[in-house]
């Protein structure tokens, strides 16, 4: 029985980034970016894009408002970071509550809980200055929704508060 070769992330990436380009500003929504590729692929391919391509090419891969794009376009690359960055919070917001909140007061004291703790919080205080800077994936949203009227694209915004994900 012959087995196949899994696809090298290199191809898929190439693939989706050749698809994505030919697209232009709009770029291209899922359904549409993937081609020719499995789900895992395509997974596979974004990261390749995002660890090596954007740097070899200096050109940003972003994912807004539902739509793939290579662009160096500010306010896409603003969202997509900001949307990103309130993503990583949320998911320190978690780590640090299913797994550092509630040991016992002498496990505080181990020096990698402290630093894992420290961290934690690092990332907290870094969002809570970007949100009092106005970096909201809200705000970054709001925004681009006002910019993009006049554009094809589609403008679905995203909606995130952290209200609820508080430590």
């Amino acid at each position: 029985m012959a087995t196949q070769r899994r696809q090298a992330a290199h191809d898929s990436g190439e693939d989706i980034w050749d698809r994505v380009v030919e697209a232009g500003e709009d770029g291209l929504e899922r359904e549409d970016a993937i081609g020719r590729n499995t789900p895992s692929q395509f997974e596979r391919g974004k990261a390749w894009i995002r660890d090596h391509q954007c740097a070899n090419k200096k050109t940003n891969f972003t994912l807004v408002h539902g739509r793939y794009a290579a662009s160096n376009d500010v306010d896409k690359a603003k969202l997509y970071a900001t949307i990103r960055l309130e993503s990583l919070y949320r998911s320190a917001v978690r780590v640090y509550k299913c797994s550092l909140a509630n040991l016992p007061p002498e496990a505080q004291s181990d020096l990698s809980i402290m630093l894992l703790t420290k961290t934690c919080k690092d990332i907290f205080a870094a969002m809570q200055f970007l949100e009092e800077a106005g970096f909201s994936a809200q705000a970054a949203a709001e925004t681009s929704k006002v910019k993009s009227k006049t554009s094809t694209a589609s403008a679905k915004g995203r909606k995130a508060s952290r209200a609820t994900a508080r430590h």
